[in-house]
C-alpha cells in the first residue's frame, strides 16, 4: 500500500465509525424525547419541552466532540500519519498502525459495547455517542488533510 492509500484508509474507517455512532446517538436522543423517564422529560419545565432539551442535548455533544477531535485525537492522528509516513513503501497493513493504536480501538470499542449493560439513561448514552462520533468524524477529516499534506510534500 501506498503511504497516502494507508492514511485515507485509517480516516474511512474513523468517518464510518463516527458517521454510526452519531446515527445511534440521535437516535438515541430521539427515542428519549418520548419516554417519560429521561433527563429530556425532566428538563423540559426549563427547555419548553422534550424535544428542544433533546436538541440541547445534540448541542452539547457536538461541541464537546468538537473540542476531543480538534484537541485530543489530533495527537492520535498527528501520531499515527506520522508513523506511517517515516515507513518505507510498499506499507503492508500489519506494520502501519502500532499496539498502542489497536488498544485504543480495542478499548473504545469496549467501552461502547459496555454502555449497553450499565444502567445508563438513554439520553445521556445517547449524548456520548454523538460526542465521540462527532470527535470520530472530526480526526477522520484530519487524517484526510494529513494524506492531502502528504501527497503535496511528495511532489
Amino acid at each position: 500500500m501506498k503511504h497516502r492509500t494507508c492514511i485515507a484508509i485509517s480516516g474511512f474507517v474513523w468517518f464510518l465509525s463516527g458517521g454510526f455512532l452519531l446515527y445511534k446517538g440521535l437516535h438515541l436522543i430521539n427515542e428519549a424525547t418520548l419516554r417519560a423517564d429521561t433527563l429530556c422529560y425532566r428538563f423540559q419545565a426549563i427547555c419548553g419541552s422534550p424535544q428542544q432539551a433533546g436538541t440541547i442535548l445534540i448541542g452539547i455533544g457536538l461541541i464537546l466532540g468538537f473540542i476531543k477531535g480538534r484537541f485530543v485525537l489530533s495527537k492520535t492522528v498527528k501520531r499515527v500519519a506520522n508513523r506511517i509516513a517515516g515507513l518505507t513503501a510498499p506499507i503492508r497493513f500489519s506494520e502501519a498502525y502500532s499496539r498502542s493504536y489497536w488498544l485504543l480501538i480495542l478499548s473504545m470499542i469496549a467501552l461502547g459495547m459496555s454502555f449497553r449493560f450499565l444502567p445508563i439513561p438513554i439520553d445521556a448514552r445517547g449524548l456520548v455517542d454523538v460526542a465521540i462520533g462527532s470527535a470520530l468524524i472530526n480526526g477522520a477529516m484530519l487524517f484526510f488533510r494529513a494524506g492531502k499534506a502528504f501527497q503535496v510534500s511528495r511532489e
